[in-house]
């Protein structure tokens, strides 16, 4: 199976509209400065295209 990052997108606050961001620290606690990032069963989503 073979992807391509077209976007990466974060919010400071969950809730939040999420805007792109030019590159990505990715930690073991997901996405460093988006809300989602932390110690729980999601950290960071893939989502298709079309979605």
């Amino acid at each position: 199976m073979e992807g391509k990052i077209l976007s990466i997108n974060i919010s400071e606050k969950k809730g939040d509209k999420k805007y792109p961001i030019e590159e990505a620290r990715i930690t073991m606690m997901g996405v460093e400065g988006d809300a989602h990032a932390g110690n729980w069963h999601r950290q960071v989503s893939l989502l298709a295209e079309e979605s």
